[in-house]
């Protein structure tokens, strides 16, 4: 079938059809009916994981997608199975339903700016079991501008995403950073110490999953409370060339850890450093 579809989308573009991306789409769903009328799902493998999603995101998109970091986090969920994850800057939620797969123990906060990602993210996700994963609208800032509790915003979200104007696709999505206009003015501003640090059960592992476009310190100043007294893992995406956008750096982003007694290992470099931090004995 995947075969089929290029060879339809070959076509297309020969019939000079290439600027339309509706009918691309509408084939697409074709196909995908096709491929699974009964919408049983697809098995992909993420971090040696095998992990059911809807037929079509089952693409070769996702082959090899950010292997190392993917391993990584599939072992510490392995030794971690309680754990608790945040994944915030979730966009689709890949590492969220990962997690949601590699224990049916886990708990999963996913992040974003963007009601369409949150949106989009419940459908990827819905083979997984959505009772044990929390969406929440806003920015995550260094202040708790919202004054909200994590129930109060996950519950604010949850009606906001039953919106009929909101699409589902991952053509829709967007990348709303801090250093650009928001194209709607209801955006909450979160900060983690202020919506979850007074919700996270004691004892239980926590793992921050951050990846903010540039914005990775602000996020990390607004948990440095969770960071001193929960000492999280961190799987952190540094980006060098949207740091600047915010004037920091890498080395601010270093010095952070630094100060708040974690080491690091760089797993992978691609558009962005993927970092593993833990905190340090010493």
């Amino acid at each position: 079938m995947p075969g089929l579809y290029r060879s339809l989308v070959t076509l297309i573009d020969r019939a000079g059809l290439r600027r339309t991306p509706q009918l691309r789409r509408n084939m697409k769903r074709a196909i995908d009916w096709l491929r699974d009328p009964l919408d049983h799902g697809r098995v992909m493998p993420f971090g040696g994981v095998d992990v059911l999603m809807p037929t079509s995101w089952a693409t070769s998109g996702f082959i090899g997608y950010e292997p190392e970091a993917m391993t990584e986090f599939a072992a510490w969920l392995r030794t971690h199975p309680d754990a608790i994850v945040a994944d915030i800057g979730c966009s689709v939620a890949v590492y969220s339903l990962l997690a949601l797969t590699a224990s049916p123990r886990t708990n999963v906060l996913a992040f974003d700016s963007d009601r369409i990602s949150l949106k989009t993210s419940l459908d990827f996700c819905r083979f997984g079991d959505l009772t044990r994963i929390q969406f929440v609208h806003g920015y995550l800032l260094d202040r708790h501008e919202s004054g909200r509790t994590l129930a109060q915003a996950a519950a604010a979200t949850a009606t906001a995403l039953t919106a009929a104007d909101i699409p589902v696709g991952i053509e829709h999505i967007r990348y709303l950073g801090l250093d650009k206009p928001p194209p709607e003015s209801t955006i909450p501003r979160h900060s983690f110490d202020g919506l979850y640090l007074p919700a996270i059960p004691p004892g239980r592992p926590l793992m921050l999953k951050i990846d903010v476009e540039g914005a990775e310190l602000i996020v990390l100043r607004g948990s440095a409370e969770t960071l001193r007294t929960r000492r999280p893992v961190l799987l952190l995406s540094v980006h060098p060339q949207f740091l600047p956008n915010f004037q920091q750096t890498a080395d601010d982003v270093a010095a952070f850890l630094r100060q708040h007694r974690y080491q690091w290992r760089v797993l992978s470099t691609d558009h962005e450093e993927h970092w593993w931090c833990e905190p340090s004995a010493a």
